[in-house]
């Protein structure tokens, strides 16, 4: 006689939604409380991010490494060595100053961490409205010995638009 499992089932039909929606998806849909495909559709739009904290990581140190030009004279002279006063005269450049901060930086790791550490990463990536949602994903993992274990991935939500 075959055994008919109700974990079998379940995994089942978690597997076939997770082909069809992406885990970021749900997670959205659950943390605003709208349907999966609008979920799908704001992500696809970029109007939302729903990282990793890995993930967050390294994109606030790619949209930082973009805007160098734009902190605050006091900010960079901290991180250059560099008067406030020449560092404005630097920034009058707008974008095309980006460069040339850059490279006056001592330590770019401690750059980001030290902007990330005063603003949050929120204030990188969230452009609406400059908040970082942490939202805790419990999950179930059936093991080789199938006993059935709760993990938990976090992730971070950011309003881009």
């Amino acid at each position: 006689m075959n055994t008919i499992k109700e974990l079998d089932i379940r995994d089942e039909h978690w597997n076939k939604a997770t082909e069809d929606y992406t885990q970021e998806a749900i997670l959205l849909s659950k943390h605003l409380g709208v349907d999966i495909d609008d979920a799908q559709s704001y992500i696809d739009s970029e109007d939302y991010l729903v990282l990793t904290d890995e993930q967050a990581d390294e994109m606030v140190r790619e949209e930082i490494e973009q805007l160098v030009w734009a902190f605050t004279p006091s900010f960079l002279s901290a991180h250059t060595g560099v008067k406030d006063d020449a560092i404005e005269k630097i920034q009058e450049m707008s974008e095309e100053a980006n460069e040339p901060l850059t490279a006056m930086i001592k330590d770019f790791d401690w750059f980001v961490e030290d902007a990330v550490r005063c603003d949050g990463r929120g204030h990188f990536l969230a452009g609406y409205d400059h908040e970082e949602y942490e939202v805790p994903y419990e999950y179930v993992v059936r093991r080789e010995d199938n006993l059935y274990v709760v993990e938990t991935q976090y992730y971070y939500i950011y309003r881009r638009n």
